[in-house]
């Protein structure tokens, strides 16, 4: 995803103005600077450590029987492919009779010794992979034109309305969202979370002998695709599984975030609202109670290391204020009445009551809900 405009960074001492108007051009196009681990200029100063400054970037702007995880992809392959269509997909196999579908720059079976990060981007409400994939190779080809040294990976996480084939499994339109598991119906199709598909998609990417230069994932979403990117990084076993990989998570404009307790911000103080009032604000996927599957397989404590201690930038723009698709439940609305406001709402949250955390806030200054915007 690409950001048009500068990006004003929560935690700064100045403000950086480019010299000459050729260096603004080329900081406008969009915030992807460093995506290969190689330090290069940014307009972004973000304090990784309470005492410590450094130049920092930002990524966003996403048959058969055999035991292999992965569908064979076609032999002629573009490599990489960055066609939208069925040339760039592949299937990822989650159990017996069981794949995900998914758009893919590289060949997952074959891999690439070339490349060093691979980013996943999870799409939105609509389920429009494709359009998500289209931007972010757009992103990557700022930095790294050819792709040689990145994967752009989208996978789509269907509903029924989407005719899932008899060995695709398919979601509730919320289900998906929350890692909860897929639908059973009348084909004998294996229940799993989408969480555990993203799993398994960074487990295939971490086989050295298929990518042994990898380095870098990174888990990203706008919108829908940000919620279930914030509730991944609490609940991923993938980090301490794959210690070789870095994982970073980005999320952006989603409608709702974890919150990791009972407390609100309720009159300037974060503090816990009467229950009777809302009496599921923190159950699943807005707090810790009523845990769904996946989640259950750690304990709330893990839950709450695990989101203070990983990489997590909540991106937000500064003019995502409006309603379009906005969850306003009860438990929404206990994070703010906006996307904006809601992104700034936890940020706080997290600084407030778990100081030690490593989540960093990015504002887009003059960007709504978009995802090409951001």
């Amino acid at each position: 995803m690409l950001i048009a405009g500068p990006i004003r960074t929560r935690k700064f001492i100045q403000k950086y103005s480019p010299e000459t108007e050729s260096h603004k051009m080329r900081t406008t196009t969009g915030i992807l600077r460093r995506i290969q681990g190689v330090e290069s200029s940014s307009r972004s100063i973000v304090l990784i450590s309470r005492n410590t400054l450094i130049l920092c970037f930002v990524i966003l702007s996403g048959c058969g029987d055999s035991q292999d995880p992965i569908k064979p992809s076609l032999s002629k392959d573009l490599i990489p492919c960055i066609e939208a269509s069925g040339v760039c997909s592949q299937s990822v196999q989650l159990g017996l009779q069981s794949f995900l579908p998914i758009l893919r720059t590289h060949s997952l079976d074959r891999g690439d010794p070339q490349v060093q990060t691979a980013i996943i981007i999870v799409h939105g409400t609509t389920r429009n992979h494709s359009s998500n994939f289209k931007t972010m190779i757009l992103a990557v080809q700022q930095k790294d034109p050819s792709l040689n040294e990145t994967i752009v990976i989208a996978p789509k996480f269907q509903i029924a309305e989407d005719s899932p084939t008899a060995n695709e499994p398919f979601w509730t339109n919320s289900g998906w969202k929350k890692g909860h598991l897929s639908v059973t119906d009348s084909k004998p199709r294996p229940r799993v979370s989408s969480y555990t598909a993203i799993e398994k998609i960074i487990e295939i990417l971490s086989v050295k002998a298929r990518f042994p230069e990898l380095r870098e994932v990174i888990v990203t979403g706008h919108s829908a695709g940000g919620q279930v990117a914030h509730r991944f990084a609490a609940g991923s076993r993938a980090e301490e599984i794959f210690e070789h990989i870095n994982i970073r998570y980005i999320v952006a404009n989603p409608s709702t975030y974890l919150y990791l307790g009972p407390e609100r911000l309720i009159d300037g103080n974060f503090s816990s609202p009467i229950r009777s009032e809302c009496p599921e604000y923190d159950y699943w996927h807005y707090g810790l109670q009523d845990l769904n599957t996946y989640m259950r397989s750690i304990s709330r404590e893990k839950i709450k290391d695990n989101l203070v201690a990983r990489n997590v930038t909540i991106l937000i723009g500064d003019q995502d204020v409006g309603s379009y698709q906005l969850d306003v439940s009860c438990g929404a609305n206990l994070q703010g009445e906006t996307r904006f406001s809601r992104g700034q709402n936890l940020i706080s949250y997290m600084d407030s009551l778990f100081p030690a955390n490593n989540h960093t806030q990015k504002v887009v200054p003059g960007v709504s809900h978009s995802g090409k915007g951001m």
